[in-house]
């Protein structure tokens, strides 16, 4: 009885190397026995778990999280775009109006990341193109661009209706 408990586990072990080193990528097989696999990519937050993100859309670079929402962020960026909607109105007597006038910057910071901000028709008009500089907003809101050829600031503020 006991030479039939040795050659069981004989056979056993024999079949289980066989099992570990029967495929074609052995070395794996044998550390994925004993190590989880680790992934290659690291590892991001979702966004939308986050509630003190910034509402400014941010696309590309790397993930930054701020702790607190309401403070003003101030990064170095480079006008890429400007983006104006509205909608004119002629009715009969040649007299024209303005609605829903929505005005917005697109910036690219040094790490490569898009930043889309609100702003009004003067700042809209006065940032210039392929400046860079210090860039500073709040809840997707311009409050300030800085370059070396001076300052502009947004008199226009939409969160001074919030009522928060």
């Amino acid at each position: 009885m006991k030479n039939f408990f040795i050659i069981l586990g004989a056979v056993f072990l024999i079949l289980l190397l066989v099992v570990i080193f029967g495929g074609k990528k052995t070395r794996r097989r044998i550390f994925g026995f004993f190590v989880e696999e680790i992934e290659e990519t690291p590892f991001r937050p979702d966004p939308t778990e986050k509630k003190g993100r910034s509402r400014a859309p941010r696309t590309g670079g790397k993930n930054t999280t701020r702790r607190n929402a309401n403070q003003a962020i101030t990064e170095m960026a480079i006008l890429q775009q400007k983006i104006d909607e509205r909608r004119r109105v002629v009715d009969s007597t040649g007299h024209s109006k303005i609605f829903d006038e929505y005005f917005e910057l697109v910036f690219q910071t040094r790490k490569g990341e898009t930043i889309r901000l609100v702003t009004s028709r003067a700042t809209f008009k006065e940032v210039p193109f392929n400046q860079e500089g210090a860039l500073t907003y709040k809840k997707g809101v311009l409050l300030k661009f800085k370059y070396y050829g001076g300052l502009i600031t947004d008199e226009y503020s939409p969160l001074q209706d919030d009522p928060q």
